[in-house]
């Protein structure tokens, strides 16, 4: 039950992952897309539970045998949905090799029909369990002209294989994703850290000093990089979601503004707007840090 746990653990990063604006804005652009890939996590995460149920069984029936079997089937299915969501690739079929094994085991003994055709040989295929508390199943297959053979291979095995392939398969696909964005968000033209930069000094001169022309004549680039926020937000396509913040900003620097031509500190009005300018630039520029460091 590690593995699954682990399986788990991996689903919640992504979540976690997509979940961020910046991830979501991106994908939900294309909503059938967007669809599949929240639709293929929830269900490779409620998976896990009947996997869960299995591994409690002391021995196992022709019901239960079909029923894990299947449920690692959908999770190969659902592990696939996801990496051609992600990728953002036409889905061409399954590509997923290394559950080819497993998959072809499934296929032969539980598809539907049990009758197989490969070319002119055709197949007959039906399983039987040799033992149940083992969980040994017998595979019993014969062609047209051959006769009747016989495989046997063990449940537990299989979904444990298969739990193994399916949490790799989860790894490399979050790295995927990470990769993703780090490419995105290295052509940025907006960095966010380097916002703000002087803004330490112009608040700590506006509240200091009285008439200081040299800090009024440089609080234009507070307006600068305000407007160059909005640009970055828009950017990533996230602007919408900091609008009031942004709207506040500008109605402070606007107020400040107006009061520049009798500058003081010891003006209440003026202190004030400068204050708390200040402390919101500071609450953002704190905001905007986390949003670039995603991964």
């Amino acid at each position: 039950m590690i593995l699954e746990e682990e399986i788990e653990t991996q689903i919640s990063l992504f979540f976690d992952l997509i979940n961020h604006p910046q991830v979501q804005n991106y994908y939900i652009k294309d909503l059938e897309n967007w669809d599949a890939l929240c639709a293929s996590l929830h269900i490779i995460s409620d998976l896990q539970r009947p996997k869960k149920e299995y591994y409690s069984l002391k021995s196992i029936n022709y019901l239960e045998t079909i029923g894990i079997i299947q449920t690692i089937y959908i999770e190969q299915d659902s592990v696939n949905t996801l990496k051609y969501a992600i990728t953002e690739q036409n889905n061409k079929g399954f590509s997923l090799s290394e559950y080819k094994k497993i998959r072809n085991i499934r296929n032969k003994v539980f598809g539907h029909p049990s009758e197989k055709r490969t070319g002119k040989i055709k197949t007959r295929h039906f399983f039987d369990i040799k033992n149940s508390e083992k969980q040994i199943v017998k595979h019993i297959f014969w062609g047209t002209e051959a006769e009747i053979e016989s495989e046997n291979f063990t449940i537990s095995d299989l979904i444990t294989s298969n739990s193994k392939i399916t949490l790799t398969y989860l790894e490399e696909i979050g790295k995927e994703l990470k990769l993703k964005f780090e490419k995105i968000m290295a052509n940025y033209n907006i960095k966010f850290e380097s916002l703000f930069k002087s803004g330490t000094y112009i608040f700590e001169k506006l509240l200091t000093k009285e008439n200081d022309r040299i800090t009024i004549e440089t609080y234009h680039s507070i307006d600068e990089d305000i407007e160059k926020v909005k640009q970055g937000l828009k950017e990533r396509d996230i602007l919408e979601e900091y609008e009031q913040q942004i709207g506040v900003l500008e109605f402070l620097s606007t107020k400040l503004k107006n009061l520049f031509g009798n500058q003081t500190y010891k003006n209440i009005e003026f202190y004030t707007y400068a204050s708390v300018l200040r402390d919101k630039i500071t609450e953002l520029t704190k905001e905007l840090k986390e949003v670039d460091k995603i991964f």
